[in-house]
């Protein structure tokens, strides 16, 4: 019998079996590629830790469902490297009070880097701002919602940005054309806590007999022409803000302010809502009705109203001085819809899509007389919006709405007020 041929020893790389090591190293670079591919560009820095942070923060909203997330907090490869932030805040004021450097229209968006900046529409229809120079806010959260009021009293105009911060704290800014000069507002100091959540609501609305003074130039008001809307005679003193912000899962929060008031005064909270959706509101001078649109947690809008004028006769079908809801709603929102309301009420629908609804406004007969759908693009879901209506060259006035297609970008829509095709184009945002 021959002996038996020696055994064979396998090759060994560190120590261990070539096979194996082959293996462990293929997985490893698998890992190290997907990480890089996940987290994106720059992952070391400051800003994408303090990012990856909050996705681990974000994951307790309700059920962690994808409805309640946007952009970084669903996957960290969705964080803009450029441009806006993936889920960016939207908030428009009417800067124009008279001619001067301030503009027509200005937009406050999130840049990519976390900061809250603005541009101004210039009288020739073009976007300047947007850079490192017009940084309004450092501190503030992933995605924050953002607000804006702006009017002029007493030949002063003065705009308020809020938005949260990233303790989850309302913050309010205040500027004007007689300081500009970003200070901290009253509403800052008061520590209001906001839901901490990735999608929060949150939203103020004027409060007044028009914007203040006669020169101040605004959108045009349903049932009425632009020389009756800007062109008042009768401001009124009794002028100031709503505020509404979600302080739970279902629970809002409302606030109110007025001309003069050192502080924001509480008013009133409201149950059975979705916090993560938006609020629209419609409100104007003492004794007109004043409307506030909240997602109930059906995914369903809801349109409430308050007669406010004290001298009228209270009766159960039509309550003086009493939040009602209406008769009508729009089912089957996003969840995390913003709301928005200048000449029409828009949403976002389950789909994806920005609608827009003719509202008839009656208090308890309120309807909706038609709707009409911003068919350009599809908004990513929970896509923050903000929407306005500019007069146009032709004489007319133009629908505006601004929103989110990508992530990264800022869409802005346009269309005839009363009919037409809507057209569309992408702000140019600084990547720096």
């Amino acid at each position: 019998m021959s002996a038996s041929p020696p055994e064979r020893k396998s090759a060994r790389i560190c120590g261990l079996k070539r096979g194996l090591f082959l293996l462990l190293l293929v997985a490893a670079l698998s890992a190290a590629i997907a990480l890089g591919v996940g987290l994106g560009v720059g992952l070391g820095t400051k800003r994408k830790n303090e990012l990856l942070a909050q996705v681990t923060k974000n994951t307790t909203t309700p059920g962690n469902s994808s409805d309640y997330l946007v952009g970084g907090a669903l996957d960290p490869a969705y964080y803009s490297l450029e441009g806006a932030f993936n889920g960016s805040g939207l908030a428009l004021a009417s800067q124009s009070f008279g001619s001067g450097e301030y503009g027509e229209l200005v937009l406050y968006f999130q840049h990519h880097s976390g900061s809250i900046r603005w541009q101004r529409l210039t009288p020739n229809n073009g976007w300047l701002g947007g850079s490192a120079s017009e940084v309004v806010a450092t501190d503030a959260k992933n995605s924050t919602p953002l607000s804006a009021v702006a009017y002029s009293l007493n030949g002063i105009s003065t705009w308020h940005l809020f938005y949260v911060d990233n303790s989850n704290r309302l913050r309010e800014k205040i500027n004007s054309n007689a300081t500009n000069i970003w200070e901290e507002g009253s509403l800052t100091g008061e520590n209001h806590l906001v839901l901490d959540a990735d999608q929060v609501g949150m939203q103020a609305c004027w409060y007044g007999n028009d914007y203040g003074d006669v020169d101040y130039k605004h959108s045009p008001l349903p049932d009425q022409d632009n020389s009756t809307a800007n062109s008042t005679t009768d401001s009124g003193t009794d002028v100031g803000m709503h505020l509404w912000y979600a302080s739970g899962d279902t629970t809002f929060q409302q606030l109110g302010w007025r001309h003069g008031d050192k502080n924001w005064t509480y008013q009133q909270e409201w149950d059975d809502k979705n916090g993560h959706a938006g609020v629209g509101c419609y409100s104007w001078g003492k004794g007109t009705t004043t409307y506030v649109m909240m997602v109930n947690s059906h995914n369903t809008a809801e349109i409430w109203w308050k007669d406010t004028n004290i001298n009228a006769t209270s009766t159960s079908a039509h309550p003086i001085n009493q939040w009602t809801n209406s008769s009508v709603a729009i089912n089957n929102v996003h969840p995390s819809t913003s709301l928005g309301y200048t000449n029409a009420f828009y949403a976002q629908g389950m789909d994806g899509w920005i609608t827009g609804y003719d509202m008839v406004w009656t208090s308890e007969n309120t309807t909706i007389n038609g709707s009409f759908k911003v068919d350009l693009r599809q908004g990513i879901p929970g896509t923050h919006l903000s929407v306005t209506t500019l007069p146009d060259q032709s004489g007319g006035d133009s629908l505006c709405v601004f929103y989110q297609t990508e992530g990264s970008d800022i869409m802005f829509a346009t269309r005839d007020l009363v009919q037409g095709a809507w057209t569309a184009a992408a702000l140019v945002v600084p990547d720096s």
